[in-house]
């Protein structure tokens, strides 16, 4: 099971075996003392259920030995004591970052399919769309943003089809009643997405302090009419918030669109599949963020806007205030790494190498922006040198990056795409 499916197992076994009171504050980082009122034997019931139930076992030694605090800890634990296959324990990106939320929540649902990589549909990730308004504000989100790419190669990468909900020629009030019926009658195989304001959810941490913060998430029903069960894949966090929350931060002005799919038909990815997708989000010659954050810098130099008005100095520190959002989206490269590495046999040592060119190519955006805030500030021009020195550095970073990752790539299909297609052939004369 993912971590996701863990926590939802914790919470059945809590609201519906247990019948447990206290799961107002059920989250992944509920305290189980002082956010959900149970005891020590509370606890041990529940690790018992667990175990009884859905075959979730920490080891004797955890048990022994580890104070499960919080719901993560139990997960945690229990992740962890899963006979977990091998492709599992080698090549792992850092697990923690938020990456793209869309791709975080198909993602979740891949990993529970047996055969699936997930790692593929971050494929579209490392350049994905970055948007620049007519005051060349960077931003990572807007009302022209496409998903399409996401949401159309989903069936034929996985077997899943994705339908819109959100009907956009509809009034938000239409959307949300529709939102409503489908939560409410979820099934099993059923996977409900949505975007909404998360600056509006008042039980959630918003570590960039964004508002408006568009997000999606996925949700589910309680056995609560007035609470709904929140999956944030993305951010790692399940828990309850109650219906009205989530109907507000649905409701806002600021956000629309949802999805919904089935995993029924879940299918493994031909190498057919998996080279159709890579080649079609595959930028060999430009790097969209710092290609964005160079037209920010010198939109803000010469001083004009899109428009032809005046452009001041000093709003630069407000243009790349979003850089922070955009730059985790590098960490993608890893999941393009870790594909191709493992289906090939590659020496980990210099897929550790490559991983620590990602991570600096991440993080260098933070020093990017420290120096376009103090241009800001200050209104020192000579302070530009220094930034667009680090976004040619970027640029050597990211196509090194590229060059790697198509050449692993081209000896992947001599590989993959020779046997398959040699497979098919034999099977048509069958």
């Amino acid at each position: 099971m993912t971590k996701q499916q863990i926590a939802m197992c914790i919470f059945k076994v809590l609201s519906e075996t247990m019948a447990h009171p206290h799961l107002k504050y059920f989250n992944s980082d509920a305290n189980f003392i002082n956010d959900l009122a149970l005891d020590s034997s509370l606890l041990l019931q529940l690790l018992m259920h667990l175990d009884v139930e859905y075959n979730l076992s920490v080891s004797e030694e955890a048990l022994l030995n580890e104070d499960f605090e919080t719901v993560r800890h139990v997960v945690n634990s229990i992740y962890s004591a899963q006979n977990l296959p091998s492709i599992e324990k080698g090549l792992e990106v850092y697990e923690d970052l938020k990456v793209h939320c869309v791709a975080s929540n198909l993602s979740e649902i891949v990993k529970r399919q047996p055969g699936l990589d997930h790692r593929i549909i971050y494929f579209s990730v490392w350049d994905a769309e970055v948007c620049i308004d007519d005051n060349f504000i960077l931003t990572y989100h807007s009302d022209t943003i496409d998903h399409s790419r996401f949401i159309d190669s989903y069936e034929y990468l996985y077997g899943m089809k994705i339908r819109s909900w959100y009907q956009h020629e509809k009034t938000k009030e239409d959307n949300i009643d529709t939102l409503i019926s489908l939560v409410e009658n979820k099934t099993e195989d059923q996977h409900i997405m949505v975007m909404l304001d998360m600056y509006h959810l008042p039980n959630r941490d918003n570590e960039f302090n964004k508002d408006p913060f568009p997000h999606y998430l996925m949700l589910g029903p309680t056995n609560n009419p007035d609470e709904w069960m929140v999956y944030d894949p993305d951010y790692r966090w399940e828990g309850i918030s109650t219906k009205d929350e989530i109907i507000n931060a649905v409701n806002k002005p600021t956000v629309s669109g949802g999805y919904i799919f089935s995993d029924k038909k879940a299918s493994p990815t031909t190498p057919e599949a998996v080279k159709k997708y890579f080649e079609s989000g595959f930028s060999v010659g430009s790097n969209p963020v710092t290609d964005a954050v160079r037209a920010v810098i010198q939109a803000h130099l010469d001083g004009f806007n899109k428009l032809g008005d005046e452009l001041p100095l000093n709003h630069l520190a407000k243009a790349v205030e979003e850089l922070p959002v955009l730059a985790p989206r590098k960490y993608a490269y890893e999941h393009g790494f870790a594909f191709f590495w493992r289906e090939l046999l590659l020496p980990e040592s210099e897929f550790d190498h490559w991983c620590d060119v990602i991570d600096e190519l991440a993080k260098t955006y933070k020093l990017i922006q420290f120096h376009a805030m103090k241009m800001s500030l200050t209104k020192n021009r000579e302070i530009a040198k220094n930034i667009f020195d680090l976004l040619d550095q970027q640029d050597v970073r990211e196509f090194d990056l590229k060059n790697q990752l198509y050449a692993v790539y081209l000896i992947w299909c001599e590989k993959n795409i020779h046997l398959y297609q040699s497979h098919n052939e034999a099977q048509s004369t069958l």
